[in-house]
Parts: C-alpha cells; sequence; structure tokens
C-alpha cells in the first residue's frame, strides 16, 4: 500500500488547560507522523496558551494558533475547517481534552485509502469512555441501524472528537461554508448523509473520551445524563436545534441526493411540532422516539 498523506489535523480550545497537555501529548505519539496541527483558540484566559506555546517548542510538526471567532465551539471548529489558507488533503479533529490511541491516524487514514466516492468518505473511530480514574469502557455506538440522513435529521451519532475526513468529503463542507447550527459534528453528519458521503465506523477505540464536569454536552452516563436530556426535550432546546439544522440546510438543498431531497421537502413546509412528529420515528431507540414523539 502507498504510504499514507499528510492530514492537518483542527483543535478548538477555548479553557482547556486542565486536560489540554496529555492530549498534545497523545497527538505527538501517533505512529503516524506526518501531519500538522491546526488549532483555534476561542479566547482562552487559562494556561490553555502556554500548553501550546510549550508543545510547539519541542514538537517538529507544524503548528498553527489562529484566533477564534468567540461564537461558541461550533463557529469556531466550522470557521477552522473553512479556513481559506487550510492545506489541502485529509483532517482530523481533535477535542482539547480527550486523548488519542497511538494508531488512531494511523488506522483512520488506512480505511479512507480504499475508495474514493464522489462525496468523499468519513472515518468515525470507536470511543472509549472513562470518567476521573475509572478504568476506561467502550461507549456503545447508538447506531443500530446504521448512520443515514433521516436519523441525522434528529440526532447527532457522528461524534466529532476523532473524527477524520477525506480530501473530497473536507472539500464538499468546506464549499457550503461555515453555517449557523448549534453542534459543527451534528452538522457535518447531516450534511454527510444528505449529499451521499459514506461514513465509515471502525468497531476498534481510536480515541478516549474523558468525562468531566465542564463537558460541552453535560454528563454522558448515568441518570444525571437521562435526566439531562429529558429536560433539553421538555424546555424546548431539542426542537430548537433541529429547526437551526434544517435552516441551515435548506439553502443547500441543490447539493443534496435525490433521495435526501425527497425526504426534506415534505417537512419544509410544515410548522415545527408537525416536523418533530414526522420524525419521531428516525430516532434510534424507542424511548427516544417515544420522548421525541411526546415533546411534539
Amino acid at each position: 500500500m502507498a504510504s499514507l498523506p499528510h492530514i492537518t489535523v483542527l483543535m478548538g480550545t477555548r479553557n482547556g488547560g486542565a486536560h489540554l497537555r496529555q492530549q498534545l501529548s497523545s497527538l505527538a505519539a501517533q505512529d503516524h507522523g506526518c501531519w500538522s496541527l491546526w488549532i483555534s483558540d476561542d479566547g482562552s484566559t487559562d494556561a490553555t496558551h502556554a500548553h501550546i506555546r510549550a508543545f510547539a517548542r519541542t514538537c517538529p510538526n507544524p503548528i498553527v494558533l489562529l484566533r477564534g471567532p468567540q461564537a461558541g465551539a461550533s463557529a469556531n471548529y466550522l470557521s477552522l475547517l473553512c479556513h481559506p489558507d487550510l492545506p489541502p488533503g485529509p483532517v482530523a479533529f481533535a477535542d482539547q481534552d480527550d486523548l488519542w490511541l497511538p494508531t488512531h491516524l494511523t488506522r483512520g487514514l488506512t480505511a479512507l485509502s480504499h475508495e474514493t466516492p464522489a462525496a468523499g468518505q468519513a472515518y468515525v473511530p470507536q470511543r472509549l469512555f472513562q470518567r476521573g480514574s475509572e478504568m476506561p469502557r467502550l461507549l456503545p455506538r447508538r447506531t443500530p441501524r446504521g448512520p443515514g440522513f433521516r436519523n441525522a435529521l434528529v440526532e447527532n451519532v457522528l461524534g466529532g472528537s476523532g473524527l477524520i475526513l477525506d480530501q473530497a468529503a473536507t472539500g464538499r463542507a468546506r464549499a457550503i461554508g461555515p453555517v449557523d447550527v448549534p453542534f459543527w459534528d451534528w452538522w457535518l453528519y447531516l450534511l454527510f448523509t444528505g449529499i451521499g458521503t459514506r461514513v465509515l465506523q471502525d468497531a476498534m477505540p481510536g480515541v478516549l473520551y474523558r468525562a468531566h464536569d465542564d463537558n460541552l454536552l453535560g454528563p454522558r452516563q448515568g441518570l444525571r445524563a437521562s435526566l439531562w436530556r429529558v429536560e433539553q426535550v421538555r424546555n424546548g432546546t431539542y426542537r430548537r436545534w433541529i429547526m437551526a439544522n434544517l435552516a441551515a440546510l435548506e439553502p443547500h438543498i441543490g447539493a443534496l441526493t435525490p433521495e435526501a431531497k425527497a425526504i426534506l421537502h415534505p417537512l419544509l413546509p410544515l410548522p415545527a411540532r408537525a416536523r418533530l412528529r414526522r420524525l419521531s420515528p428516525h430516532r434510534h431507540w424507542p424511548q427516544d422516539r417515544l420522548a421525541l414523539w411526546l415533546a411534539a
């Protein structure tokens, strides 16, 4: 097999000093060494910049530090992905507080090297979950029926941490440009399943998700996580997320596949609650489908 290509790692940071050094060390420990790191910092006031500068002094790979738009994590990552000077080629997304296993880039680039569909490919690693000092365990996938456009309209199963895009998929996302959406990785899942990008899910773990109280989406496991998700549905936050995604997608409906257009067109004239009722069967788990229907 030909040698694997250079890849640009995209990392959004904001006050990540408590976790950043370990994540940078896991990047330096990758067995694929042909990478550069682009960081968009969104107004950190802690030791984040100091950690980045210290890493850049000892790391032989190129490090680019940019000033983020300071409009939230989604805007930060999408502005980084769409930066006009971003070098061509595949990209990988890194959270500031997770860890990459040493073979992550190699596994992802190898998986993406076999085919190149017109709309590109996206590689999603399996993730390990760890809270505090407990032993890491596999984070179950929430895709029993596999990824798809109908599902992407109502939930995100494509976690952004560790996501790798080939050059074609990167180009398609950059052609759309930054959009105003609540979550950048949910937007990419929606866009890619809509335009026909192949989503490859690896059964082997590549990322250690380190859960803590400052995670953007709150607790991820246990009773607290369930109650948090119920509250987002109850107070209308979840409905607003879905409507924001649809509003961002509608101007680009011409880029969608015929199948995706056929799904989306009947939804657009409907009011928000009717859309939720129509979409509720497409969440993966029965309790989630019921919760969405009741919220509508």
